[in-house]
This record gives structure tokens, C-alpha cells and sequence, in this order.
């Protein structure tokens, strides 16, 4: 029997790798008209990873205020209008932050500012064009509604520039009220985030826990783009490289101290930095893409191939390709030293709760955790404030000192954030990953 292109079955993701298949730039512009459907269907969660109204917690989470997020996701119908509806709801924020800053309100003035950014930030999200006029012009936007951000900001923030390969890679510093040499997390963002919403600024939960952070628009990301530093399989390593040798500088951080936070793409990179630089000293990582590119590039939407062919410098489909089937992890793992914590929703589309458990086991961290949430995708939404809280928690632990209690820990965390014991073996079968034993 010829098993060639044979799908073994069409309730998991992945194991495509075998399989013929085309998906070109002209492929999605004229099928454009599905995420126009599904867009009036479920709005902008049609291309992302949560179910609606977990994303718009998760919207919340951010800084955003949960009415601005519904009255413009029941406002856009089609790929067309997320430009102009979100800055729409941008420019009212950015009068009421006006308001408030006459009025000498300097907290609420930056709380409207930076909600301005974050619908500045979803504006740009589906302009793919370094030299596009509005593109340039919600950039504009974004850095002078954050200025205000930094301005009332009730820590030390300011922007910052890192030398790199002949160029400088923006980033955002924040420090702790009493600027003392801290612990510092280098956040980096996924593929779709910028440093100006990698995490909520004015909710910061590296500085509520005594640490620095810095958030950079690494090669294919934010400003970044605008500058024409391309993303390719490897320069994200050295550009993080680049931003610890910043980092080290300042007296403000120490730098036996350096951890990194990496967010989807940036489990990628986040690793990749390590890899890099045995500075540093901590991993966590949310929304798992450490193995193969396919899930993202060739099984999901296809904005996401289209996005990162431009962040790759306006690659031919062929050339990204030969690009993207190097950017993986499998084989380097025991390169890793660091601790590592890992949160990863059990049907995560883009790597498949297989892939990442072989990620784990050959990590060479002597401590490391694997947490797995119960029927969550990529963003695992439900759980967001525990991804958050927990992840600043144990990279704070980690690079103090603190032991944990296992050295070596996977847990499957059900619908109430209980852990549950994980048979290894089990899952590493895949057998209906769990089969509902949870609970």
C-alpha cells in the first residue's frame, strides 16, 4: 500500500511535514473573502488564538478596557475596517488622555494614553509595507501616545537604542522606583507584538516584584521594521546577545541576574537567546513554537506566513521556505542550561503538547516546569493572569536564589487551576492527550 501523503488522522496538528501542499501569497489574495466570513463570525479572534470572549479578557489583562474592545469588534466586519476602527477608538482615548493631562491628572492621563497605543498597535497589525504612508504614520502615533505613557509613569521608564550589526534595535527600559541595582527580564515579544504592548506598562509585574524589565523590538518586529532589520533564523539570538551587553552596562541591573520572558515567537527566540549568551540565567515561555515552522506557516491562517515573509525582508515563497525550515530548536536542546518554565495549552495548534514535551524532557536545565492548561489553544486565555503572575514569580525565585520544591515538575492544571499529576508516558503517546482523566 502506498503511504505516501497517507494523513494518519485529522484530529491532531501537525505530522503535514510529508505532505504535498502549496500556500502562496496568491493563494491567500484570492481567498481573501474567507476571513472576511469568519472575521464577521468572531471578530478578531478569527485570527488569532483565543475563543472571543477570552480574548477580550486577555484584551483587559493587557491594559485595554473591556467596553472600548467590544464596541470595536462589533464594529469590524471585514479585514478592511480594523485600520480605521481602531483608530477611531484610538483618537477618543487620546482626547480624554488630553483632557486629563490639562486637568493635571497625570495617572489617568496615562491610562488613557496607553490604551491609545494599544488601539494604535491593532491598527498597524495588518499593514505588511515598511514604506506604507499609514504605516509610518500609526508608528508616529504609537511613540508619541507612549511618551506620555513614560512621562506619568509612575517608575522610571525611558526609551533606549541598542547597537546592532550597524544598525540599533529600539527598546523600552523600565527600573524600579528606587532605580537599586535589580534583577532584570529581558520580554521578548512574539511576532505580532511590539515593545510598546509586550506586557501591560502600567500594570508591570516584573517591577511590582523588585526586577527591571526591558522590552525590544528584536530583527522583524515594531520600529524595527520601519529600519529595515529583517528577521532570519538565527539574528534574533544575537540581537538579544546584544541587548544583554546593554543591559550589563547599567548600574541599575545586575548582571549575574538576567532573565528573559519569551511570549509565542518568543519561545523560539527566547531560547534562542540563551543559546547565545550563558548570561542568561532564566527562562519562561508562554504560547509554545519551539519545534517546526509548518503549524504556523502552512496550517493556520495564512496572514501569518505573509507577515513574517515581510518581516523576513519580502521573501519569494520558495526562499522563506528554505528559511523557516531552519528555525527550530530540535537538537539544541541540551545546549540550554538555565532553569526553564514552560506554559502551554494542551491543544496548542501551533505545537502540539507532544512536540513540546520532547522539548522539555531533552532541555538541558537541571530545573525545569512544564505547565499544561486544560483545553486551551496558543494564547491559553483562560489562564492568562496565572501565566503572568506565576512567570514573574518564578523567574524572580529562580535568579534570587529561591529552591523550588521539584526540581523537575509537569502538571496538567484543569478548568479550576488545580494541578494534576501527568504520566509521562501517556504523553508522550498522545493517546487522547489525557483522556479527560483531569479533574
Amino acid at each position: 500500500m502506498n503511504q505516501e501523503g497517507k494523513i494518519q488522522r485529522i484530529d491532531h496538528i501537525g505530522n503535514t511535514e510529508g505532505i504535498p501542499y502549496t500556500r502562496t501569497v496568491k493563494d491567500f489574495k484570492s481567498q481573501r473573502w474567507i476571513a472576511d466570513r469568519l472575521y464577521r463570525l468572531m471578530g478578531r479572534s478569527a485570527f488569532f488564538w483565543d475563543n472571543p470572549e477570552e480574548g477580550l479578557g486577555v484584551g483587559v489583562m493587557r491594559g485595554s478596557n473591556y467596553f472600548d474592545l467590544k464596541e470595536v469588534n462589533e464594529r469590524v466586519k471585514c479585514v478592511d475596517e480594523v485600520p480605521k476602527e481602531n483608530i477611531r477608538m484610538a483618537k477618543r482615548l487620546e482626547k480624554l488622555g488630553k483632557r486629563e493631562e490639562d486637568l493635571g491628572h497625570r495617572e489617568t492621563a496615562a491610562d488613557y494614553y496607553f490604551r491609545a497605543v494599544l488601539f494604535h498597535v491593532a491598527a498597524a497589525w495588518g499593514i505588511f509595507d515598511s514604506d506604507d504612508a499609514e504605516l509610518i504614520w500609526l508608528t508616529d502615533k504609537i511613540r508619541s501616545d507612549f511618551d506620555r505613557v513614560i512621562q506619568y509613569s509612575p517608575y522610571p521608564m525611558e526609551r533606549v537604542e541598542i547597537p546592532f550589526e550597524g544598525k540599533s534595535i529600539p527598546g523600552i527600559l523600565s527600573l524600579t522606583p528606587s532605580r537599586a541595582k535589580a534583577p532584570t527580564i529581558l520580554c521578548v515579544p512574539g511576532m505580532d507584538l511590539h515593545k510598546e504592548n509586550a506586557i501591560n506598562h502600567l500594570n508591570n509585574p516584573y517591577i511590582r516584584r523588585g526586577m527591571n524589565s526591558l522590552a525590544i523590538d528584536g530583527p522583524g518586529q515594531g520600529e524595527s521594521l520601519l529600519r529595515e532589520i529583517w528577521v532570519n533564523e538565527e539574528n534574533y539570538g544575537r540581537a538579544g546577545k546584544a541587548a544583554i551587553d546593554y543591559l550589563v552596562g547599567r548600574p541599575e541591573v545586575d548582571a549575574e541576574k538576567i532573565g528573559i520572558h519569551g511570549t509565542s515567537f518568543g519561545t523560539f527566540w527566547g531560547p534562542l537567546i540563551a543559546l547565545n549568551d550563558p548570561r542568561v540565567k532564566a527562562i519562561s515561555s508562554h504560547m509554545s513554537n519551539e519545534y517546526a515552522k509548518d503549524h504556523i506557516f502552512n496550517e493556520t491562517s495564512p496572514n501569518f506566513r505573509l507577515r513574517f515573509m515581510w518581516m523576513a525582508g519580502n521573501l519569494s515563497d520558495e526562499a522563506f521556505d528554505q528559511m523557516v525550515a531552519k528555525m527550530t530548536l530540535e537538537g539544541r536542546e541540551s545546549g540550554i542550561k538555565c532553569p526553564h518554565i514552560m506554559f502551554h495549552g494542551e491543544f496548542d495548534h501551533l505545537t502540539h503538547t507532544q512536540e513540546v514535551y520532547r522539548y522539555f524532557d531533552a532541555l538541558g536545565s537541571a530545573i525545569k516546569e512544564l505547565r499544561i492548561y486544560e483545553n486551551q489553544y496558543h494564547g491559553v486565555s483562560r489562564f492568562y493572569d496565572e501565566v503572568i503572575g506565576m512567570s514573574a514569580d518564578w523567574l524572580r525565585d529562580r535568579l534570587t536564589g529561591v529552591k523550588p520544591l521539584k526540581n523537575r515538575k509537569i502538571v496538567l492544571v484543569d478548568w479550576t487551576k488545580r494541578e494534576n499529576e501527568v504520566d509521562e508516558k501517556q504523553l508522550l503517546s498522545g493517546f487522547s492527550d489525557f483522556r479527560s482523566d483531569a479533574g
